[in-house]
């Protein structure tokens, strides 16, 4: 018997081969070898597949690369040789299947929420303050999970800036409560225009008692929640949210950068040393007694612990709701950590995130597996003091 015919024999004895390819992702680079079921040595000298998917059969590295562009199952011809003695088959063929999944974004519906509703606000917002000594931004994006019910952005938030302050505030309107937009619209207005008076005064900032003011605009937030829902014959419950306020005061006399805090529920404050990557968070997230939970503003708000910061040189900080923040911090440990907070500031000088309102809100777009909530994030950058 000559070797070709001990090969021929030997190649009808061989069980019907399996070829698999792993799945693909439209948009994410693909290079797979195919898995061969069989204990034979098998050679693939062609893969057919069309071209539209974006992939390609590399001989040399046996491989099935490109990206994917087409979502679906796609029918694929493999032609391969069995190695048996050093000695090939002839060119054989099989038929198998890729199945290439789709962008996950590409599913989410972006349906733009109903302009003729009660309370109805923009999707998205943006806010820039700048000049010589100051500068700050604000952008508050509707997340996905709204975006495809077409529910409208429960987030919201209010900045001001003036000589030798800055002011910031972030709300997060409960997802449960049917006026949690107006909510945390109200709070933040609220608070934002009850500190504008104050800060109007002629008395020196450094001279004030600022933890009795915060204490008076929680409350005053308080009542105007109050009075809507009297106004609206709805439940104060119907407008919860939360709230995260920094006010920064520049003391001349001490020449000190002081910043004051208070947060009602979950989201993060904190001063962010970009030379050092170093953090300090301002806050601790209320997470409720719950999993899941949190707290929102109401008649308790008198234990709200207010926190106090000097520092010699203006530090910026970050205020942000829980959409950005369990994004970029998995665990409360994270969100003590340096390096977490080197990197989510590395992402927004990356994607220019830094340099004005209209940039910050194109960032909060990000992609974060299973993280669609509305994003909002203030950025308190520039001086406040020549």
């Amino acid at each position: 018997m000559t070797t070709a015919q001990v090969l021929t024999l030997a190649v009808r004895e061989v069980k019907r081969v399996l070829f698999t390819l792993a799945p693909a992702l439209v948009g994410k680079s693909y290079a797979q070898h195919v898995k061969i079921d069989t204990p034979e040595q098998v050679y693939i000298t062609a893969i057919e597949i069309d071209p539209k998917t974006g992939l390609m059969f590399d001989e040399r590295n046996q491989i099935v690369t490109g990206e994917p562009l087409v979502a679906g199952q796609h029918h694929v011809i493999i032609h391969y040789q069995i190695i048996i003695q050093n000695q090939s088959s002839s060119i054989k063929k099989a038929n198998t299947y890729l199945l290439i999944n789709p962008d996950p974004r590409s599913l989410w519906k972006n349906i733009p929420s109903d302009p003729t509703q009660l309370y109805a606000k923009p999707d998205s917002a943006s806010q820039i303050i700048n000049s010589p000594s100051i500068n700050m931004l604000a952008a508050s994006q509707r997340g996905r999970s709204h975006a495809h019910k077409g529910d409208a952005r429960d987030d919201d938030f209010f900045i001001a800036a003036g000589e030798h302050w800055q002011l910031a505030i972030v709300a997060d309107g409960a997802g449960s409560a049917k006026y949690s937009r107006y909510g945390s619209q109200l709070i933040c207005h609220t608070i934002g225009h009850f500190f504008s008076q104050v800060l109007a005064r002629p008395i020196p900032l450094y001279q004030a008692n600022i933890e009795l003011e915060l204490k008076d605009a929680l409350n005053a937030a308080v009542c105007a929640l109050e009075a809507e829902a009297q106004a609206q014959q709805a439940e104060v419950k119907d407008y919860a949210s939360t709230v995260l306020v920094v006010l920064c005061v520049f003391d001349s006399q001490q020449q000190t950068y002081v910043y004051w805090t208070v947060a009602v529920g979950d989201g993060a404050i904190a001063l962010y040393w970009p030379q050092t990557q170093q953090a300090i968070l301002l806050n601790t997230p209320d997470t409720g007694d719950y999993a899941g939970e949190t707290r929102f503003l109401g008649h308790d708000f008198m234990q709200a612990p207010i926190n106090r910061y000097c520092s010699k040189e203006f530090v910026p900080c970050l205020l942000m709701t829980d959409g950005v923040s369990d994004a970029f911090f998995d665990s409360d440990n994270a969100l003590k950590s340096g390096a977490a907070w080197q990197n989510l500031w590395c992402d927004l000088q990356q994607n220019q995130a830094l340099e004005d309102d209209k940039n910050l809100l194109a960032w909060l777009d990000f992609w974060s597996k299973g993280n669609h909530d509305d994003r909002t994030l203030v950025l308190m950058l520039g001086n406040t003091h020549d």
